[in-house]
């Protein structure tokens, strides 16, 4: 299996993807929230205890990408945003990325610990358009026009 991999600085230098480039320059890089909702915040800080920062970035990656709705540990619907949590078993999550069509999955804290770590590298290999990891948080892109690669942000 043929698999890109490209590394490059957090600022958004050398990325190709015009998508990607707009997601790390909107979403990763700014320190506050962008728009006016505040929802996905909120509950990724009170009820799931994710850290101030990730929860900015999946916030602004909501508020960026458009998408209609997003969903906890489930899978969100066509145009969804899709967090996986540490406390998602690795059965759900390999079946959430596995079954992915459509939308965005993020999958928090990927280098967790190597149970963690390798079933990441298992999604990743097995998914089929592409991927994106920070230590925070790896993402998988569900579009017919992105072509298979991993991209390290």
């Amino acid at each position: 299996m043929w698999l890109d991999e490209y590394c490059f600085r957090s600022r958004g230098y050398g990325i190709h993807s015009p998508m990607l480039y707009r997601i790390v320059r909107g979403a990763m890089m700014p320190r506050h929230i962008i728009g006016t909702d505040y929802t996905l915040y909120d509950t990724l800080r009170t009820h799931h205890h994710i850290g101030k920062r990730t929860a900015i970035r999946l916030q602004n990656l909501y508020t960026i990408e458009g998408h209609s709705e997003w969903r906890i540990d489930e899978l969100a619907g066509a145009q969804g945003l899709t967090i996986l949590t540490p406390s998602c078993t690795a059965e759900k999550a390999r079946e959430i990325v596995g079954t992915l069509k459509e939308g965005t999955v993020c999958v928090i804290t990927p280098l967790g610990d190597c149970k963690r770590r390798r079933l990441c590298r298992r999604m990743v290999a097995d998914h089929t358009s592409m991927s994106a990891e920070k230590p925070q948080m790896m993402l998988f892109f569900a579009r017919p026009d992105l072509r298979k690669q991993h991209i390290k942000i």
